[in-house]
């Protein structure tokens, strides 16, 4: 039984980071593959996971492993830590040299604010024993140019997606993804004027949890304003609304996915990924202010065969990944 090493930024309870490690782990069970993770050192106990901060275990678990798959995610790029960016470009580049196959799953690359990260990133595509599932067209063009293995692909996570039963009512519910601390009375008013009567502010990792709570001591006369504190309720509430403010790419991508129209709040790498499937969709803003502007234009948009083309898209990327997992060595 090959044993495949599964590699993301897992087991913080980042929802979208989760649903992606779900996704690809219940599709390699099936298919007989025994898998390994690196996770935080509280969740390392067992034999199949390894901390992810220990070299020793990294360098055994990579050792143990007969492929590598790097799950999902933004997580080459330096915007926010160049330090994070080379935790990762090391354990793959180790990986590498040590001749085992390692698979970019349903990933997004950069942007690259330091010249060394550049540098780094197109030694590592180079890579004759690495194979490419890019998540939106920029990365696919971006990766192609150095490695011919690369793959137009989607989100893992939206195998998980599809396993979810639609929820058909909708309330007059607005939800808020928030990621940092902002004013957002300008948006509550915006929602109030266009009848809606209830803001719901939903984390989506833990350390949002308490920001959730503190952005829904926002008051607007006649808009009820509260939080949730559950993650694991986020899909739920995104369903039961009618217009979705996040600062997450999977908040935008769950919405999008179950029809609901979106603002999505300074998230390049969510406008490339959705370009292919909504060209001219208009719901992107750089700060509250002009998410503000956009909800009158959003509200009530028709999504139309989004979902349709995400899971198309989805089980063309997971054949494929199949194919691959099953033949390279």
């Amino acid at each position: 039984m090959k044993k495949i090493l599964l590699i993301g930024y897992y087991g913080y309870g980042n929802l979208g980071d989760e649903l992606m490690r779900e996704s690809i782990k219940e599709f390699l069970n099936k298919e007989n593959f025994k898998i390994l993770e690196l996770l935080p050192k509280k969740l390392a106990n067992s034999g199949d996971s390894f901390s992810r901060f220990n070299v020793f275990s990294i360098i055994r678990a990579l050792m143990t492993s007969d492929i590598v798959i790097c799950g999902g995610g933004g997580i080459f790029q330096d915007k926010t830590s160049f330090k994070s960016f080379l935790y990762y470009y090391l354990v793959f580049k180790f990986a590498l040299f040590f001749g085992k196959p390692v698979i970019f799953f349903g990933n997004s690359f950069g942007p690259f604010n330091w010249i060394l990260s550049r540098y780094l990133f197109k030694d590592i595509l180079k890579s004759k024993n690495l194979y490419i599932f890019a998540r939106d067209e920029v990365s696919y063009n971006y990766a192609k140019r150095y490695n011919s293995r690369t793959y137009l692909a989607t989100d893992p996570a939206i195998r998980k997606l599809t396993k979810i039963k639609p929820i058909d009512t909708k309330d007059k519910k607005a939800v808020i993804i928030p990621r940092k601390f902002k004013n957002y009375i300008p948006v509550l008013l915006s929602l109030s004027n266009e009848g809606f009567s209830e803001v719901v502010f939903v984390p989506f990792s833990p350390e949002d949890i308490q920001l959730a709570k503190k952005l829904s001591n926002f008051s607007v006369r006649g808009i009820k304003v509260s939080y949730c504190n559950q993650i694991e309720m986020a899909i739920d509430h995104i369903q039961q609304s009618k217009i979705v403010i996040s600062e997450r790419f999977h908040g935008s991508l769950i919405s999008a996915y179950f029809g609901i129209p979106f603002i999505s709040i300074k998230d390049e790498k969510f406008r490339r990924f959705f370009q292919k499937y909504f060209r001219n969709y208009q719901g992107y803003a750089n700060d509250v202010v002009e998410a503000s502007y956009k909800i009158p234009d959003i509200k009530g948009v028709k999504l139309g065969k989004v979902k349709e083309s995400m899971d198309k898209d989805m089980e063309e990327m997971y054949e494929k990944f199949k194919s691959l997992v099953h033949n390279i060595s």
